[in-house]
Parts: structure tokens; sequence; C-alpha cells
């Protein structure tokens, strides 16, 4: 018998996207799943839209709850959850249809923990625009290979919604009550992890929204806390130091370019954040193989936390902010 898959969905706030998201789910081409519907209370219309679905198909499940953010959705979605494997979506984003039955079958072949797939990047104000990322993976590895390709940012990092888990492995994980809590608790989450399948394909489409509240410097924050807390998971292990240091270069020059963009300053969070990146940059300047433009961004911090300040301004005149997208529920 086919194992029951359980897909989450964190619903808030997303009227216009949730028929889209709520029928990528009903219409896989896999039919054994659940599909629990995580909505909190708002002021649009969708707790009535997730009501009309589960009565059109008995596989929806309505978990409503409180206006009390992300972490406590999810986690009031695992409670219910009864599959072998489980799924993580937001209300505004769209599963291809064989995205479940493509995971389902790397995960019984390869006996994986977890199955991560391709996605494709969708710009709700560039109507046609596009972004594939797809990794040049193997079908199966190890939990050294999945970090190495994360801290390579080539395709894939610390979101969840990418990815389906070995229910077993997570489900006395909860997701904490905090900003960017999916890649906190994927810290955590892959600790457990030993084999890992992959699919080569864009299975996940991925709705980039013009009002994403991802965009926010504290969102950037936060998740560059838990890229440093994968970084410490990995440096543990004994592997990839070097590779981590120009992971934490970038993840902390992107959160120092946006808080400079958008006005928001705490100095003892940019004291820390800039003593990070210059001391990761070390690493960068040393490798001949770092970009150029990274090597220039190591050696102006260098000469001190200003002419960085300068740097990232003169930046700004060419390059627009916004270089992540994480979504928010406030």
């Amino acid at each position: 018998m086919e194992p029951k898959v359980s897909v989450v969905l964190l619903i808030y706030m997303v009227e216009a996207y949730l028929p889209k998201c709520i029928e990528s789910a009903t219409n896989q081409t896999y039919k054994n799943i659940e599909i629990i519907l995580s909505v909190s209370e708002g002021a649009d219309r969708c707790v009535d839209i997730c009501n009309e679905y589960a009565k059109k198909d008995s596989r929806i499940i309505v978990v409503q709850r409180e206006r009390k953010g992300r972490g406590p959705g999810r986690n009031f979605g695992m409670e219910a959850a009864t599959g072998k494997y489980i799924l993580f979506i937001d209300g505004d984003d769209r599963m291809g249809e064989t995205m479940v039955e493509k995971m389902v079958a790397a995960a019984e072949k390869y006996n994986a923990d977890a199955v991560i797939c391709g996605d494709e990047y969708e710009y709700e104000n560039t109507p046609g625009k596009s972004e594939k990322h797809i990794a040049d993976l193997p079908e199966s590895f190890d939990r050294k290979a999945m970090y190495k390709e994360i801290i390579s940012r080539n395709s894939f990092g610390l979101e969840v919604w990418n990815k389906m888990f070995l229910f077993s492995k997570v489900k006395d994980i909860p997701f904490p009550d905090v900003i960017a809590e999916d890649r906190f608790w994927s810290v955590e989450a892959y600790r457990s992890l030993d084999n890992i399948a992959y699919v080569a394909s864009p299975e996940f489409h991925y709705v980039v929204r013009g009002d994403s509240g991802s965009r926010k410097p504290h969102v950037m924050e936060a998740s560059m806390k838990a890229d440093r807390l994968m970084c410490e998971d990995i440096r543990g292990n004994g592997y990839l130091s070097d590779e981590c240091d120009y992971f934490m270069f970038t993840s902390c020059y992107n959160a120092l370019y946006e808080a400079l963009h958008f006005g928001y300053f705490d100095y003892k969070e940019w004291r820390d954040t800039y003593c990070e990146f210059r001391k990761c940059g070390a690493t960068v300047r040393g490798n001949k193989t770092s970009r150029r433009q990274d090597r220039i961004k190591a050696g102006i911090s260098g000469f001190g936390f200003r002419p960085l300040i300068w740097f990232m301004k003169l930046s700004m005149k060419l390059k627009p902010a916004g270089l992540y997208d994480e979504k928010e529920e406030t």
C-alpha cells in the first residue's frame, strides 16, 4: 500500500492565492495524502475558503487557530498529521502536480529521511519572469553533501517548502515561535538526517510577492542567525570550515546591506554582525578562488566599519535591496 503523506498548508491573509494553493494539493497525481489547512483568523476570507474546500474533498482537514504566528501554526498542523511523510507549504505558493508522487518514489527507493526537489521562483510584479533552481546532485546523498550544497548557495537552503521529511524523524521537533521559524527548525531537523534523496525537477512553485514581509531587515537578521547555527553544527562535525566562513561572509553582508538600505539600525546587532563579517572576510581574502567582488568587500572591511558603510551606499546606487524573500506572519 502506498504510504500516506501529510501536506500541511500554513494559511494567513492569502485569500487571493489560496484557491490555487489548495487545488495544487488536491490535484496531486499521488492520491494517498491528507491535506491539513492550518488557517489563522484574519480580516480576509481564508477560513471560509478552507471550509468550502473541505466540504468538497474528504482528505482536507481544517485546523482553525488564533493568530499566534507562523511557528505555532505549523505545529498545529503537525499535531493533526498522521502520514509517514510530511511536507510544509505556504498558502500563497503552489505544488507541481507530480511533486508528492516523485518525492515519495525517491524516499521509498533510497530509504531517505528527507527528499528535496527543485523549485521555480515566480515573480508577481514581473509577469513571465521566473527562475528555476535545480542542483547538480546525485539522486541520493548524505548530510555532509547536503550541507555543502546549502553553503554553496546553488539551489536550496534552510527553507522547508521544497522538502518532504520522514515524519518519525521530525515529529518531536516543534517549530519555534520566532521570525524565520522554518530556518531555525531546519537547523535542528537536519541534525537527524542521515540519507537525503533529490528530485532534479522544479516541482515546487514559489511566488515572490511584491508585498512580502520577508524583505524586512529583521527577517534578514533572523535568517543570518539561523545560518550561523547551521554553520556551528557543520564546523562541529569537523568539515567545510572555510566554506562556512565564505557562507557567513555573504550572509552577514546581506543582512548589513538590507539593514542600511531600510534604515533599520541597532548598534549592537550591527557591531556583532560586522565583526563576524570581518572575521570571515579573512578567509575570503586568502582564498584565490573567491570572487573578485567578495575579495574587495573583505578588503574594505579591514579598514573599519565606516569604509564598509560607504561601499554599501555606493552599491545601493547600482543594485536594489531585497536580496531574499522569506514570508512572514505578524
